[in-house]
Order: structure tokens, then sequence, then C-alpha cells
């Protein structure tokens, strides 16, 4: 078929684009349209690499996490919007990290262990013929060691269950009434000068004030360890993370659940599976050609296995990814973009699975420094960079573990704090290296890099998170993931889903 009876078939919702530059483009846009032609040099010949495909969307999503997989799934079948996924790995699902035992089939899941069950977090699944049932927590017994000499602490008493559950309950009184400028997302967050004094508190004053010492252990190990210094964030950065639905599943008043399969990225692959062609994987964004709310948004992507480029022309963009520099580099920031972004600072986070035949079945070795006894349960979080554990998968012999650093801790340095804390054990006499000595086998090593963004109380106080919102919508540009929200999969969901009604009356209106 030719250009012109291409247009012939499409001719009541196509148009003619030309672009003129060194050489001539012709392409044919249409929402969810592909239209591959000579984008060549010199002459316009357009032979071999010197062609390139241009795809119409109604939005560019750039991120195939928890997010970006959620906003392409409901934009495309709940509001009849054409997408494409943008996403720099070889799969969807961002922090989901399932290990598949290449011998039983059985899956380990590393990353997101569990979904709290919220708004339509189940019919989410099941659109996708995912069967879920209830979350059981692990029952590996826990045994306390200091990983910086590998020393079991023969003098630590964890909290008592009933010291721990009443003081999860003071904190779950005092998160709720944060409700309303916390969630969902940041759009009614008060003014500088109105924010709760109590949100502006370093973690470890507010556990003072409100006496909540014996949850410290349980605020690191559920989601306080992707926090690099738990105890020195503030406040309103810790609720991000630990927020008032993962305090009411801990105390029995909502429910957590799982895929029957006990693999997490089933869900992911399904809609990977779904979405066919409307998602790039294994891609990035290269350059921008264009972004504005007028003109859209015109961006050039290449994938990183086949180095094929990809020029995608959308009404609107939807970025999910987290903001940093790296990221954001290819999208030719405005100033007021890059310098809002730019105050962002992160935590980083790698997880992974191993084995090692000296590593003890049926326990979880966690990571407790020695001044934390005999209870003085504010001190048990170790000094980043640090492995948080080794916990041993009921009825394997998989560990899983998770290292925790600032901004600038690499997968080079992660993998060397996990192999010497292995070491310490074996020093400490906790595990008995093998007869020759190994090392740990990783079955799965998976950087979940920059994660926890936050800023300082004086960039709050200062307004920033009046500026964050303000980016909302400009240049014909979206924004939502856990920069923006909770960091629970199923609470981004639900603040996903007040951005997706914006930017789709934005897109209509």
């Amino acid at each position: 078929m030719n250009l012109r009876q291409g247009l012939g078939l499409f001719i009541v919702s196509c148009h003619l684009v030309v672009k003129m530059r060194s050489t001539v483009l012709a392409t044919v846009a249409l929402s969810g349209f592909v239209l591959t032609l000579a984008d060549g040099k010199g002459k316009g010949k357009g032979k071999g690499n010197d062609r390139i495909r241009t795809i119409y969307k109604d939005v560019a999503i750039i991120g195939g996490g928890a997010s970006g997989s959620y906003s392409a799934v409901r934009l495309r079948e709940d509001y009849n919007v054409s997408v494409v996924v943008i996403e720099k790995n070889s799969n969807l699902g961002g922090h989901v990290n399932t290990f598949i035992d290449p011998v039983t089939g059985r899956g380990f899941d590393c990353g997101v262990q569990n979904w709290i069950e919220i708004g339509g977090a189940r019919a989410f699944f099941e659109r996708f013929g995912v069967e879920m049932q209830p979350n059981v927590r692990s029952t590996a017994e826990t045994v306390s060691i200091d990983f910086t000499n590998g020393e079991k602490l023969t003098n630590y008493s964890p909290p008592s269950a009933s010291d721990r559950t009443a003081a999860l309950q003071r904190y779950l009184e005092v998160a709720e009434s944060f409700l309303p400028v916390l969630e969902p997302g940041w759009w009614t967050f008060p003014l500088p000068q109105d924010i709760p004094a109590d949100l502006l508190l370093p973690f470890r004053d507010f556990v003072a004030k409100y006496n909540l010492t014996a949850a410290v252990p349980m605020f690191h190990a559920t989601t306080g360890f992707g926090i690099h210094d738990m105890m020195g964030h503030l406040t309103v950065w810790f609720m991000r993370s630990f927020n008032v639905n993962l305090v009411r599943v801990l105390l029995g008043i909502e429910t957590s659940i799982v895929p029957v399969s006990r693999k997490n990225q089933d869900l992911y692959d399904r809609i990977l599976t779904s979405l066919g062609a409307d998602a790039l994987t294994s891609t990035t964004v290269i350059s921008t050609e264009e972004r504005s709310s007028r003109k859209g948004v015109t961006l050039i992507v290449r994938n990183s296995a086949t180095g094929v480029k990809t020029r995608i022309v959308a009404k609107r963009l939807l970025y999910t990814a987290i903001p940093s520099e790296a990221n954001t580099s290819p999208l030719d920031l405005d100033r007021e973009e890059r310098s809002t972004l730019g105050e962002f600072n992160y935590s980083a986070s790698y997880v992974g699975v191993v084995s090692h035949p000296s590593l003890p079945l049926n326990k979880s070795l966690v990571n407790v420094p020695a001044s934390a006894q005999p209870a003085n349960w504010p001190e048990a979080i170790p000094d980043y960079p640090y492995n948080t554990r080794f916990e041993n998968y009921a009825d394997s012999s998989y560990f899983r573990l998770i290292a925790v650093g600032d901004q600038t801790f690499t997968a080079a340095q992660a993998k060397k704090v996990i192999e010497d804390s292995f070491d310490k054990l074996v020093e400490g006499g906790v595990v008995n290296q093998t007869s020759p000595a190994q090392g740990l086998t990783f079955h799965m090593f998976e950087p979940h890099g920059l994660v926890s963004a936050y800023v300082t109380k004086e960039k709050l106080e200062g307004g920033f998170i009046q500026r964050l919102n303000g980016l909302q919508g400009r240049r014909g540009t979206w924004y939502t993931g856990a920069s923006w929200g909770v960091h629970l999969s199923t609470s981004l969901w639900i603040f996903t889903d007040t951005v997706l009604e914006r930017l789709v009356g934005d897109l209509r209106g």
C-alpha cells in the first residue's frame, strides 16, 4: 500500500504531516496508528537503520511498574484512550521481582511481597484471571544478629506482642488524623505555614512523643528498610512508606492478598500480554522533539536489545518512573521542572534470592545492632549501607535479602555488602562454611535503584509540595508513581485513579 492509498483508507480521521529538515519525513497522524516511512539522510532513501517508525497515541506512558501498568490498562480499557508504555526492563512490574525455580517452577517473590486489599485491588487482579488468596506471613524463626561482626545477640529482648500492638494502635490513631492531607497523593497538602508540626518532626522524635518504641522493629522490618535512615527522616516521609492501610493490616483490621500461584509477577505478565504492541519493553526515551499542552508530545525512543528507534507522537505524557536526573534528562525539562524535581533526594535498595548450604533453614537471620540490647528498640536499625536479613523461604533452600543505602549506593556496593555480611556470619560462628569454602549463589539480584523520594524540612517549608503539584498537567505532562503517592502498590493505584481522571479531562477538554 502506498501513502496515497493509506490516506484514502483513513481519510475520516487522518491528517498529513510533512516535516522539513535536511530531509523530508512524511507521516500519517492517527490515534493508535503506526506508520513506518523513510527518515533517511541526504537523499532520504530510508534504507536499513535509516528507517524509523512513528506511533500515534493519545497518551505515552513512561514506566511500566505498578503505576504505569495500571494506568495503561485503565486508560485503554476503561477510558477508551490509546496508549503506549515505554519500559526500560524486559518485563513490566517494576519492583515486583519473582524468581522461578528452574526445576520445580515454584515462584519466590523478593520484591513486592503482598497487596493490601483496598479499593478495586482484587477486581483488578480478577480482570486478568489472577486468582487471589489471603497472605500468610512467614513462620521462619527470627534470629537477631549483628551483621558487623556476625555475633548473635544473646541479651536482646524484642518487644512483646501486646506492647507492639499497643504502639501500632497509637501510631494508627495519629496517622489517621493526617489522612486528608497525605492520601491520595499531595492534592490537599497544606500550605507551608499550615503543615502540622508532627509531620515535620524527625521520626525518632515522633516515636518518642507518642511512645512508639515497641513498634520500631516492626516499622523497620515491614517497610522501613526502604528508607536508608528511617529514624532520621521526617515523619511525613515515613508515613508515605508505612501508611494507615498497612497498619490496619498488621492489626488485623484489613487484609493483604497474594496470587494463589505465589507469583506476584503473574499479574504484570498478563498485562504485558494484554497490551501487546502497546508496550515497548527494553526501551528508553533518548530525546524529546516536542512537549507542550498545545502541540502534545513527541519522543524518540530506542530499544536497548535491537537498537531500533521509534518516534512516538502523543497528545499527552504520563510519567510514572522515579523523576531522577538520569531518568528525566531526555525530556527537555524547563527551568521550573528541573529545579523542582531536582530537589528530591532518594534512598537506594537492591533485592535478591540467594542460597548457600550453610545457611540455616526455617530461620530469618535479621541484622540488629548490638546496641539494641537488651531492649533499646530505637537502636534496632543498622547504619547504612546494610543487608537487612537472610530470610529463608518456607520449604526451600532459598533466602530473601534486601540491601539498603543512600542514593549513591550502587549495585556493586550492594552485592559486596551482602557478601561481607555472609562472611561475618561465618566469622561469628552463626553459619559453618563449607569445605572447600564457597560463596553465596545469587539466583536473582534486582536493583530497585532509587526509591523513597524525599526533601528536607526547609524545602517543604519553602513550598516544595505546591511547586510539585504545579507540574501536574504542565507542558502536556502528568505524573504518578511513588514520588507522588504512597509507596504501596494498591494505595498507588488509588492515587493514580485521581491522576487519570484529571488527565482524561485535560485530554478531552
